[in-house]
Order: C-alpha cells, then sequence, then structure tokens
C-alpha cells in the first residue's frame, strides 16, 4: 500500500518535478549528454559486460564518492573478476568518480525513482549487490532490486539531525525501501540509533565506523609537498592557510562561509603578511561569486582552473581552488586547515583529509553531520572548534605561530588518529558478504 501511494503521490508531482528537473538541466546541474542515465537508459557496455559477480554502487556526490573509495578498491581486491558499476547524482560526483576508474568499471548517472525507469535500470545492470554510501533510500528503486534478488546494503551509513527529522515524518513512504535493506552499517552507535528511529529494522542495524578513515592518502613526502607547492603557485617558505569546502549560508541573505574567511584572513595578514590563502568551493558553480567576495576585500586571487603562469614575487597572495578532486592532496600544503560547511549551518564537511596529511583543522559550530569525527579530532587536540571570526583568527594565529617541533607533534598525532581507526571497510563488507550469503548462498571470497 506505501508502495502505491508513493508512486500515486510521484505521478501527481510530476508537472511539478519535470520542470524543476529542466532548471536544473538548463543551469548545469544536470549532465545534458547523460541525461538519458537519468531515466533509466544506461549505456549498452553495462548490461553487455558478462562478468560475475555485478555490484551497484551508489554515492550521491564527492564526499559520497571519496567515502566510497576504499569500498570500491576492497571490492575488486575481494573480486578481482566483478564487475563493478559506481553511480552518482551530482555532475560533481561523476567528475571525482570517473578519476577513480578503476576499480569501477562503469559510472552512471543515478535512475530517477519512477517505477518504469528503474526497471529499466535495473534490467541493463543486473546487480547482485546493492550498496548505498551513507543513505538514499530510494522506495521503488530498492524494492525492485530486491524483486530482482539483489542484496542490499547501506554503508557507512549517516541520518543527519535534518535526515531525523525528515526520515521521522516520512516513515510511511519509506518504509518499502528501508525493508529491502539487509544491512545498514552505519557510521557510529548514535547513527544506528537514528537509523532504528526512521524505521530501519534494528537487527539488521550495526555500527560499523566510518569509510572515510580508510580514503585517506598517505602523508605526502617533504619532496612531494615541496612540489605540490610550486605546482599551486605558492611561494617557498610562507604559511598556507586553506579553507575547503566552504559553503554559503542556508539562509538567504545571510552572508557566505567566505566572507568571514575574508575578514579573518586581513586580520591573520597583519600579524603574518605573508600568508598565502587556499579557498575550495563546495561547489564549484559558486567559484565566480567566491572569487568575487576575495577580491573586494583585496586579495589577489588566481583560480587554478585557469592554470596560469605562476605570479611573479609579491604578486597573488590567494588560489581559488575550483578544480575537482584536487583538495585531499593540497590539504598537505598547508600549516592549518578549515572545514567548511561548520561556520555556516550546513553540517559541515570532512575532517578526515587535513589530518591524513598531519594538519590541525579549525571547524565551527555547525558540524553536526561530521560530530563523530570532529569529537575524536578535538579529543584527541588536532581538531579545534572556532564558534566565530574572533576564535578563527585567534586559533588560526595559535596554529600559525607554533614552533616547528610541536607542529611536527601535532602532525603525528593527526596521523595516529586515522591510522589507528582504519579498518572500517574490511569489516562493513564483511558484514555485506554475511548478508549476502545469508540470503542466497552467495557472497563470500
Amino acid at each position: 500500500m506505501a508502495l502505491l501511494v508513493y508512486n500515486l503521490l510521484l505521478a501527481l508531482l510530476t508537472p511539478v518535478i519535470f520542470p524543476y528537473l529542466l532548471f536544473r538541466l538548463y543551469s548545469g546541474k544536470e549532465d545534458a549528454a547523460h541525461w538519458s542515465e537519468r531515466w533509466g537508459g544506461l549505456p549498452d557496455n553495462v548490461a553487455a559486460d558478462t562478468r560475475t559477480p555485478r555490484f551497484w554502487v551508489h554515492a550521491v556526490s564527492v564526499g559520497e564518492v571519496m567515502a566510497a573509495v576504499p569500498v570500491l578498491r576492497e571490492l575488486r581486491r575481494r573480486h578481482p573478476d566483478a564487475y563493478i558499476l559506481l553511480s552518482t547524482t551530482t555532475v560533481g560526483g561523476r567528475e571525482v568518480a570517473l578519476k577513480q576508474v578503476p576499480p569501477a568499471d562503469d559510472v552512471v548517472y543515478y535512475p530517477l525513482d519512477y517505477a518504469p525507469v528503474v526497471k529499466q535500470a535495473l534490467r541493463s545492470a543486473q546487480p547482485d549487490v546493492v550498496l548505498l554510501m551513507e543513505w538514499e533510500i530510494w522506495p521503488n528503486f530498492l524494492s525492485a532490486a530486491k524483486r530482482q534478488g539483489a542484496t542490499v546494503a547501506v554503508l557507512n551509513g549517516r541520518v543527519s539531525d535534518k535526515g531525523l527529522r525528515r526520515g521521522q515524518r516520512a516513515r510511511f513512504f519509506t518504509a518499502p525501501g528501508l525493508a529491502a535493506v539487509d544491512l545498514f552499517a552505519m557510521q557510529s552507535e548514535e547513527d544506528a540509533r537514528r537509523a532504528a528511529l526512521v524505521g530501519a529494522d534494528p537487527a539488521r542495524v550495526i555500527a560499523a565506523g566510518n569509510t572515510k578513515f580508510d580514503e585517506s592518502l598517505t602523508m605526502l613526502t617533504a619532496s612531494e609537498r615541496d612540489a605540490l607547492c610550486a605546482d599551486l603557485g605558492i611561494p617557498a617558505g610562507v604559511p598556507v592557510l586553506i579553507c575547503g569546502s566552504t559553503r554559503d549560508e542556508a539562509d538567504a541573505g545571510a552572508p557566505p562561509e567566505e566572507a568571514v574567511i575574508a575578514r579573518a584572513v586581513s586580520r591573520l595578514r597583519e600579524r603574518f603578511p605573508n600568508l598565502f590563502l587556499i579557498v575550495a568551493p563546495r561547489h564549484l558553480e559558486r567559484a565566480d561569486a567566491v572569487a568575487a567576495i576575495l577580491e573586494e576585500s583585496g586579495m589577489r586571487v588566481r583560480r587554478r582552473s585557469a592554470r596560469e603562469p605562476l605570479p611573479p614575487s609579491g604578486g597573488v597572495n590567494t588560489l581559488l581552488l575550483d578544480t575537482f578532486g584536487e583538495l585531499g592532496r593540497a590539504y598537505a600544503v598547508a600549516d592549518v586547515a578549515f572545514i567548511g560547511g561548520s561556520l555556516v549551518r550546513r553540517g559541515g564537511q570532512s575532517v578526515f583529509q587535513p589530518l591524513a596529511q598531519g594538519v590541525p583543522a579549525l571547524f565551527g559550530p555547525h558540524m553536526n553531520n561530521q560530530r563523530d569525527i570532529a569529537a575524536l579530532s578535538a579529543a584527541e587536540g588536532v581538531g579545534f572548534l572556532v564558534a566565530d571570526e574572533d576564535a578563527f583568527v585567534t586559533e588560526a594565529a595559535r596554529l600559525l605561530a607554533m614552533a616547528p617541533e610541536e607542529k611536527e607533534a601535532l602532525a603525528r598525532r593527526a596521523r595516529a588518529l586515522i591510522d589507528r581507526n582504519q579498518g572500517v571497510t574490511a569489516r562493513s563488507l564483511d558484514a555485506v558478504e554475511d548478508a549476502w550469503r545469508q540470503r542466497t548462498g552467495g557472497g563470500g571470497r
């Protein structure tokens, strides 16, 4: 009954949904060249590939794709002859996903959750196992995948504050999708508790940890950092502050995060005149607006996408990192990092990447989407809450002024936090294979 009502509601809302999708297409938020994939038309080679077993991994956007990277690698290690399909929803997610291939064999857009659309996509893909990164409960897709015989699991599961409110209100509609999931491998005990509150069967819920611990790159060597600094146009020996995944405010009319950063950096440069700033906006369609904010504050900005020649001495003091897939390595050149989406009410972005490079991380008070790693990093003395611009300036100045031996000790603690929490991916996939084996007698290595 719930699925019937859900599909009736979708039909009634189609006159609103379709113009919205066309607007997204026109504004570049949908990929015109591959739009047929959103309507179930997967490339012919997906169905033509006869390798087994067949895995479909879905990761909505950039953050979920990065969390999926260790999952894809471990799947390929365990099942070297398998077919692995990776889907994304956003253009940015696809851009990053394509850079991770292999280990995925194909990258496609996730189909819209209309029954005929998902039926067509699943008929092409024929997955034995469907793995959803973080959450993404779409009733038609999951119900159809289960009817087709797939084992379905949520990996790196997370239920945000907003997701909890929405999930509790929409339990009637999401029930068929939740019932199709064989395993919910959640990031934490709190996420496991919340999964049950929004309708997941508690018997199928485990607290496995965060796969992003396994995503982390190895620390760059000193020579690799020097080469990256040169490539990014950073003068030798200057202090570097990187502000990653910065965002605008959720409330219309409120200032974006970059405005706070610009004021804070102007104050920091009174004490550290050679401070080099790197800003990486979370959504690249905001690049023009972010550049304008920085330039209005008097900064001389160079865009990474322009690949301009290195600036002359005394020239550019700010780099706008407006490219996909470079932020993780770029953190390695920083003395201090700021985690975006946290001074504005966006829930915060990943702390893992700077810590993996031994770089201390500042974050604002709105880290509800990253609460566990934020708490761990704060307890370890490598992550620091900054409630506002004044706190940002004070804490950044303290870290920038540290003696070299203090910075080295802090870097060791940051990397150690990452290292001792790794292994989440293997544990999660062990649980998936157990569920797969119980359902079908398949799975295993």
